[in-house]
């Protein structure tokens, strides 16, 4: 990703790259719990569709809060100690199989990840999640942080070291 781009740009371009979502949750003892799993965007919102034989799963449904990141590959960073990067905290709320927009969701998630997703709908263990971003940063690179802010924290804010 090129540094002469403006960081709206690079954001969208991580944002249409990345695949896979890593996630950090809290689990009830405590303990902080990482994973990732594939993922779409329905608007601003990260949808996920995971398992509850995972650490982050039972976290998300025993508090609802998250944090996702979305990181560029190391293989494409020029500099290992500045990927580009955007990370978001988010809550998490469950979609009910019942909801009139479940399967239009899943079919997102199908459209993005392929035909796996048609096994994984059929096992009852598996749960969607909208993953709602209340806070975010994104780093371009060395000296190039933003807060994002804004009702869709599309807003870029210079970071300022305190």
């Amino acid at each position: 990703m090129s540094e002469d781009k403006a960081p709206e740009q690079v954001l969208a371009e991580l944002k249409q790259a990345m695949q896979s979502v890593l996630l950090s949750t809290l689990g009830e003892d405590g303990h902080p719990h990482s994973g990732y799993t594939p993922f779409v965007f329905s608007g601003n919102d990260i949808l996920i569709f995971v398992s509850q034989l995972s650490l982050h799963t039972r976290d998300l449904l025993a508090n609802g809060q998250a944090s996702a990141m979305l990181i560029a590959d190391e293989a494409d960073s020029a500099q290992i100690f500045a990927r580009t990067r955007v990370s978001y905290q988010c809550n998490a709320t469950v979609i009910a199989r019942d909801d009139k927009c479940y399967e239009s969701l899943l079919d997102e998630l199908q459209g993005r990840h392929g035909k796996m997703l048609s096994l994984l709908r059929q096992l009852p263990d598996f749960v969607l999640f909208r993953l709602v971003p209340t806070q975010g940063q994104f780093v371009m690179g060395f000296g190039q942080a933003f807060k994002l802010s804004g009702p869709h924290l599309d807003q870029f804010e210079l970071a300022t070291s305190a």
